[in-house]
């Protein structure tokens, strides 16, 4: 009778255990269940806060299956999240929205890491770039310009073909220390990443910008009576644009203040091949040309140079040069 009592009651014990343990595999799989519900509606928190509840649940009973489905559903979720709030980002844009949707990413990317989902991380990785950059444009338009060079820095080390980024690091370098070198420097890399990635917009964008740069700084020395400098400033500026012909007027406007009389000749003749424009944009090199013409002692060459001037705000000194100073026979 003893033994059929300790019989029976194992049965019952395995019996209750077995039931138990049903029950625990039915939660987990009705916790799996709920998180997908919750996904599908876009309640993101509390569709990971329960699948997280999942996993735990079907660790317990060793259902393997729930455990991994739930697992591969957390980092999508995470970036799901983070794409959503970056939406919301879109239709009001501020900073400090930025930083949510960034952090936001960065928790999808560790997600993805922590998860093994190598696409998730990834993915996640590409758009932290493309976020810290719109941050520093967005900084640099408050004029934030060190906070601006640190969120390029941040693009950058994410992404080091980051061709729009080492343009931009060109344009806050110009903000910052101003140092021609190191702008130069920002826009070449931005020029060789971009011909290596094929990003022809930032190509083009750098070679202009350091074009414009170094023609501005030239013309700001010959101002300044800096000669032998405008003239290495022009000169570097040709090597984003050959064929610039407000560089070529500009080195023999330099020229001539250098006394080098052939070598404006030569400038200036270079800029007119080039100059697109009308009589009255071309004639202000013509003046130049008719300058060093008359100081080389040619005075037919220089008459026909300052006809050619009589342009705009350089008709009346030409006109004066002519008919005061060289008495050319069409003034006569």
């Amino acid at each position: 009778m003893k033994v059929f009592k300790s019989i029976f009651l194992t049965a019952l014990f395995a019996i209750a255990s077995t039931l138990a343990f049903a029950q625990e595999e039915a939660d987990a799989i009705n916790a799996y269940n709920e998180a997908q519900e919750l996904a599908q509606s876009k309640d993101f928190d509390a569709a990971i806060d329960k699948f997280g509840e999942a996993i735990e649940l079907g660790e317990a009973v060793g259902n393997t299956d729930i455990v991994t489905r739930s697992k591969n559903y957390i980092p999508k979720l995470h970036y799901q999240k983070a794409a959503s709030a970056f939406q919301a980002f879109r239709s009001s844009p501020s900073v400090e929205g930025l930083d949510n949707v960034i952090a936001l990413f960065n928790t999808s990317q560790e997600m993805g890491s922590e998860y093994g989902d190598d696409d998730i991380s990834n993915r996640s990785r590409g758009v932290l770039a493309q976020l810290h950059y719109q941050k520093a444009t967005m900084l640099f338009k408050r004029e934030d310009f060190e906070g601006a060079d640190t969120e390029l820095d941040a693009a950058l080390q994410i992404n080091p073909n980051y061709a729009k980024a080492y343009y931009q690091k060109g344009l806050v370098a110009k903000k910052l220390d101003g140092e021609v070198e190191t702008i130069m420097s920002w826009f070449d890399r931005a020029i060789n990443v971009g011909n290596q990635v094929n990003d022809n917009t930032v190509v083009r964008q750098a070679t202009n910008s350091a074009h414009a740069e170094l023609l501005f700084r030239g013309s700001k020395a010959i101002e300044n009576n800096r000669l032998s400098n405008a003239i290495q400033l022009l000169q570097s500026s040709l090597t984003y644009n050959s064929e610039s012909s407000d560089s070529y007027y500009r080195l023999a406007e330099a020229s001539n203040k250098q006394g080098n009389y052939d070598r404006a000749i030569e400038f200036a003749t270079t800029s007119l091949e080039y100059e697109q424009g009308g009589a009255t944009d071309k004639a202000k090199i013509y003046f130049e040309l008719g300058f060093a013409q008359q100081s080389k002692g040619n005075k037919a060459q220089a008459c026909e140079a300052f006809t050619n001037a009589s342009y705009g705000s350089f008709k009346a000194p030409s006109e004066h040069k002519m008919e005061f100073e060289l008495k050319c026979e069409s003034t006569n």
